[in-house]
């Protein structure tokens, strides 16, 4: 059965401790108190890696590693099953890389971990790297993560406490909707869904709670709406009452939108680009057999996420790629202005340095 308060199995007893942090973090967004705060938010063990490449490394004959240890940085969420099926099936180790997973509360908590040095690569919504380029961090991505299904999973769900009160856009006016950080990628993808029904966004006050929260929030009737991400989307909705308002909501983005990159600082792709090829060789790799293998990711998720085996056969996974271009970025990049998010449209390309697959097998 799944447990509220654990954001993943693999984190242990002090997963709610962890994820209670990264919560905070989020609301603070990528000012500099939540580098601090993001840390915190890291395990203990993960702090003590050597994120870029190991003392073990060998290097290749320009200087830099081809082999190494690097920390990855995720939110406890099952859209980064191919990360999983990558690391379970050994196409990491079998190109001599040794990749450490921790969890963190998205885009938001990742970006000021990876300035702590931290993690060294890690997945991210689009706006917090548009976020990221406009403070100048020097963060990347260097290879898509996932477009949104045409099914149920990153969606705009209603407690049962309101379903009867709200079955449409308009019904959130007045309403408190959560999202896992504020001024981030899923607020502004409820703005512009608002929008989309003539909805003024203002109307809707907006709280930020982590993931593993959102289930007992909208249970209470704490909160009217959520946009939330699987595994709790299917959790919410299969277990608890929760009714989709909307099973797609970042089509008032782009229809089939890219949601998220794999991302690193521009310092570390430079020193390390033999390691960011295999590492995106591994994913394509493992992108490919989950493709030809649909029940293999479902099958492991109990392994690295809280999801319980009976449910992990429910949840809807997102269309992996390892494709990013700038029309992918230039939706959000607009949103993002629109609704200040930016100070200005982020030209697309700059957020991009993409690295091709290459090495092993």
């Amino acid at each position: 059965m799944w447990r509220p308060k654990t954001i993943t199995g693999a984190l242990g007893r002090r997963g709610a401790a962890w994820g209670r942090r990264a919560a905070r973090c989020a609301r603070l967004a990528l000012g500099r108190r939540a580098l601090t705060c993001a840390a915190a938010a890291v395990p203990a063990a993960a702090l003590l890696a050597a994120c870029g490449s190991s003392g073990s490394s060998s290097s290749a004959a320009g200087g830099q590693p081809s082999t190494g240890a690097i920390t990855v940085g995720i939110p406890p969420v099952t859209d980064l099953g191919n990360l999983f099926a990558a690391q379970s099936l050994g196409y990491f180790k079998s190109r001599g890389l040794t990749v450490k997973i921790t969890y963190l509360n998205g885009g938001a908590a990742l970006i000021p971990a990876m300035e702590s040095g931290s993690v060294a690569i890690g997945e991210s919504n689009l706006v917090s790297v548009l976020q990221a380029q406009q403070q100048h961090l020097g963060i990347k991505c260097f290879a898509g993560g996932w477009r949104s299904p045409s099914a149920a999973q990153l969606s705009l769900v209603v407690s049962p406490k309101f379903a009867a009160s709200v079955t449409s856009a308009s019904g959130l006016a007045g309403k408190t909707v959560a999202v896992n950080a504020l001024n981030n990628s899923n607020q502004l993808v409820t703005d512009k869904y608002l929008q989309a029904h003539r909805v003024n966004p203002a109307s809707v006050h907006f709280i930020g709670l982590a993931y593993p929260d959102m289930p007992a929030a909208l249970s209470s009737g704490r909160v009217a709406a959520a946009i939330i991400d699987e595994p709790f989307t299917t959790i919410v909705t299969k277990t608890q009452g929760s009714k989709l308002l909307a099973a797609e909501p970042d089509e008032a983005i782009a229809p089939h939108a890219l949601y998220a990159c794999f991302v690193a600082s521009s310092s570390w792709l430079s020193a390390h680009r033999q390691l960011a090829a295999k590492f995106v060789a591994a994913i394509d790799q493992a992108n490919s057999y989950a493709s030809a293998h649909p029940a293999y990711v479902p099958s492991i998720l109990p392994k690295y996420t809280s999801v319980s085996a009976s449910m992990a056969g429910h949840v809807t996974l997102p269309d992996f790629t390892t494709q990013i271009t700038a029309a992918d970025v230039q939706p959000w990049s607009k949103a993002a202005a629109e609704f200040k998010m930016t100070n200005s449209a982020i030209a697309p390309s700059s957020i991009i340095a993409l690295v091709p697959p290459a090495g092993g097998s």
